[in-house]
């Protein structure tokens, strides 16, 4: 117990010692409810962020539905919500103890969530066997309808598809700091090489309005509006529009989502909405069986800064998490070379043909998704476990990288 108090402030210890008797009589209680109906805690990460937030909810609501038993599924945020319509549609399946609570529920929860997390709640199985399965959560006739009313306002007529486009910005990252209540700064992020330029995303997006599909660009914080002179079906919801039921509405309906490693792909995921993941720098095999699916990936490739030289997949996988931060790649001689508006366009393409066109992938293709799987120690099997597809053309046009 000395040890883990060691280096901590004497307010904490003290705050502590005053939740720890509420957290014992919350134990007592949830030890009777467990025996006439089952309970799931589940504890979120002090960072706010909707991966976070959304992830963990979604999963093991999906994981309580295959069972087939109904839990009382307490989720403990202790950081402030970083979305409070999703806050409100989840709360209709679990009790959530987050900063509407008062510190000292909190606190006691927390205490709960950690020392009694292995009791009352199983670990989740690799996340890609869970999202493909039916999502556990559905929106109101209220919300449907502010998502229809909302569509009316952005343009887009009845019946029409549309597209959400979600890039990775800078100015997202500066906004986060602790003083917004999430636990964290990620201000360093602003200019880092995971944050891919919109831009080169507008070549595929201007594709798809030639296609009578609507494209909304999306984000709760983004550096800059769109160009002016873009076409008019190209939206900008994330400044001129943006709400946190927006988000969660429009994600819902829309006919995939075209993702340069944003946070928001969790939105389309929990819907089970089809992504294209471009600029994708998690590429360990974790993340891999942890992805949501449907998807087409493109990668994010290193190469060596003087020379040029292209690293292969079993390189940049050996590097782990130092593959993932400029400051490593920097120390390393390497750079990240973010995906082409060519690269992006294809992926995109193949999206429709494979995922919602429903067309196979030919001998060529499959021996190059194995080849990539192989790639990974121990191999990953793309026959006998789901996994995201790796963009067909980005993998012919690198297969001497494999």
């Amino acid at each position: 117990m000395l040890k883990y108090f060691r280096g901590r402030s004497f307010g904490y210890i003290f705050r502590f010692a005053l939740a720890t008797p509420l957290a014992l009589l919350i134990w007592l209680c949830i030890e009777v409810v467990n025996i006439f109906h089952p309970v799931y805690i589940v504890r979120l990460s002090y960072k706010g962020r909707i991966t976070q937030y959304m992830t963990p909810m979604e999963l093991h609501l999906r994981l309580a539905n295959q069972t087939k038993k109904r839990y009382l599924m307490i989720f403990v945020m202790p950081a402030k919500t970083p979305n409070e319509a999703v806050r409100t549609v989840y709360r209709r399946y679990a009790l959530i103890i987050d900063s509407h609570f008062p510190n000292l529920i909190r606190r006691a929860f927390a205490i709960l969530a950690q020392t009694l997390k292995p009791r009352f709640t199983p670990e989740l199985p690799t996340l890609n066997t869970l999202w493909p399965l039916e999502p556990a959560t559905e929106l109101s006739e209220t919300e449907l309808q502010f998502g229809a009313n909302l569509r009316k306002q952005l343009g887009i007529p009845d019946g029409a598809q549309y597209v959400c486009l979600s890039v990775k910005d800078g100015a997202y990252y500066t906004s986060i700091t602790p003083y917004r209540g999430y636990g964290q700064d990620l201000s360093h992020q602003a200019h880092d090489s995971r944050n891919p330029n919109i831009n080169s995303y507008l070549k595929t997006a201007t594709h798809l309005v030639q296609k009578n599909l609507y494209v909304l660009r999306m984000g709760s914080v983004v550096s800059d509006p769109l160009p002016t002179l873009i076409h008019k079906n190209i939206i900008d919801y994330a400044c001129d529009y943006r709400s946190e039921l927006g988000d969660l509405v429009l994600y819902r309906n829309c006919l995939f989502e075209l993702n340069g490693t944003a946070g928001t792909f969790v939105f389309a995921a929990s819907f089970n909405v089809p992504i294209v993941q471009a600029d994708e720098y998690e590429i360990d095999a974790q993340s891999q069986l942890n992805h949501p699916i449907p998807a087409i990936l493109i990668l994010s490739l290193l190469k060596e800064s003087v020379g040029g030289r292209l690293l292969s997949i079993r390189e940049i996988l050996k590097l782990g998490q130092a593959g993932r931060h400029d400051d490593s790649l920097q120390v390393l001689g390497l750079e990240r070379l973010n995906n082409s508006p060519d690269e992006i366009l294809s992926a995109t393409n193949e999206l429709e043909n494979f995922v919602l066109g429903q067309d196979t992938l030919n001998h060529e293709d499959k021996l190059l998704q194995r080849k990539f799987y192989n790639c990974y120690n121990p191999p990953l099997d793309p026959d006998s476990q789901p996994l995201a597809t790796i963009s067909p053309s980005f993998l012919r046009k690198y297969q001497d990288l494999l």
